[in-house]
């Protein structure tokens, strides 16, 4: 690697490229207190009805598989950060609605379902948005650095930041943590106009796709989306490795708490830390990936993350003692987050402008769609196991067909994946 890229690794990000990061980071702490205050409201609302508080949980995903494709014909058709400032002053409304109606007894598992599908929408948008808004504000050279604070700002916000604060919060009232969310995205509505203020002039190829068509070829549009993410060798190598991936990570993600409990015998504090852990190695993922690039032979990062990460689970399912489960998950917390970033930084490079919402959100629609399968098999696969092995061993098999699904796509697509990421990511 030449010093010249040595250079560019290390160059600065820009003002305007901080003030985003700082917008996300608000964001996501404000996602991080909902992830615990509207769980713990829903309980309360139906205290024992496990079925009423996963509808509420429900309701705030469906707009990831319903919505993200449209979401991403509205990204590539209007200004970017005026979408992203509209999504979260609505969620800011919505906050200090559902705030009122906690403070009044006014709630209702139903309107607490409504709420999550809306505030499920707006997230979408302002995701996707965020995902492709990013290009405009650093050179491609530094995607990769860009995207590794972004998602460790995320991590840290999220579960060092939002979570524990939703906590603590909630035991100044039910509806205190709503009133934390307000003041949160109110920082981070701010921070994005800002950025909208002081960031580069969009280039006129970002507007090939004019919002004035209103719901006029929204098919269409979708269409081309898909279309472009399937015609790219490269995106389409990369989504057919998530369909098998994607499904097997997410057996084990949905089971990881039995695994936790029955297995490794720890209780909630246990579950906590060993998820701590992970979003440790996640951070630091996120920080080093830039530099793994730039040491590691050109194309070569996103497998060996992937054969990292399928070894390292496989030393879970043979040995599930908790400190190798806790070492585990700091590594491959780091290499998975790695993974993450790298992909999505050569999409970010590769994409044309007009088109990259619309790629972005039909890659997440795969990613999150074969996760909800893979979360259905995960609970098919131990119970079908069980009466034939003890639980505790049957919940080992998830992180087995992690292990195997991971490094069978190493062993017999690793070479063609980097020689296309070698190809298109010049």
């Amino acid at each position: 690697m030449t010093d010249s890229t040595s250079k560019v690794s290390t160059a600065p990000l820009g003002g305007s490229f901080w003030a985003f990061w700082s917008a996300s980071l608000a964001s996501n702490i404000s996602d991080g207190v909902a992830m615990i205050a509207l769980p713990w409201l829903a309980s309360s609302l139906a205290p024992g009805n496990a079925a009423l508080v996963a509808l509420v949980a429900t309701f705030g995903r469906l707009p990831w598989l319903l919505l993200a494709l449209p979401a991403g014909v509205l990204v590539d058709r209007v200004p970017r950060l005026t979408l992203m400032v509209t999504a979260n002053s609505l969620r800011m409304l919505l906050w200090i609605l559902l705030a009122v109606v906690v403070f009044f007894g006014w709630a209702s598992i139903p309107l607490l379902a409504v709420f999550a599908l809306v505030f499920g929408a707006l997230e979408v948008c302002y995701d996707t948005a965020t995902e492709t808004t990013v290009t405009s504000l650093v050179p491609k050279e530094r995607l990769e650095r860009a995207n590794g604070h972004l998602r460790s700002g995320a991590l840290v916000a999220q579960e060092f930041g939002g979570r524990p604060l939703g906590g603590f919060v909630l035991t100044l009232g039910l509806f205190v943590p709503f009133l934390f969310n307000i003041a949160a995205l109110l920082v981070s509505v701010a921070a994005l106009l800002r950025v909208r203020a002081t960031a580069p002039p969009v280039p006129a190829s970002s507007t090939a796709v004019p919002a004035s068509r209103g719901l006029r070829r929204v098919g269409s549009d979708l269409t081309e989306g898909v279309r472009a993410l399937w015609n790219q060798p490269l995106l389409r190598a990369v989504a057919v490795v998530a369909v098998f991936v994607n499904t097997a990570f997410a057996t084990m993600l949905s089971t990881q708490v039995l695994f936790v409990r029955d297995t490794l015998g720890l209780g909630s504090v246990g579950f906590g830390l060993l998820m701590a852990f992970a979003a440790v190695g996640g951070i630091a993922g996120g920080q080093i990936v830039s530099w793994l690039r730039s040491v590691l032979p050109h194309g070569s990062l996103p497998v060996v993350c992937l054969a990292g990460s399928g070894l390292l689970y496989l030393a879970v399912a043979l040995f599930p003692v908790t400190m190798v489960v806790a070492g585990v998950y700091f590594l491959a917390g780091g290499l998975v987050l790695g993974y993450g970033v790298a992909m999505t930084s050569i999409r970010q490079r590769i994409v044309p402008d007009h088109l990259l919402g619309r790629v972005n959100a039909a890659m997440r629609t795969v990613t999150w769609g074969m996760s909800a399968v893979g979360m259905a098999l995960g609970g098919v696969m131990v119970s079908f196991l069980s009466p034939h092995t003890s639980q505790a061993d049957a919940l080992r098999a998830p992180y087995a067909l992690v292990s195997v699904v991971t490094l069978a796509v190493v062993v017999f697509f690793g070479r063609k994946l980097t020689h296309l990421v070698r190809e298109n990511d010049v």
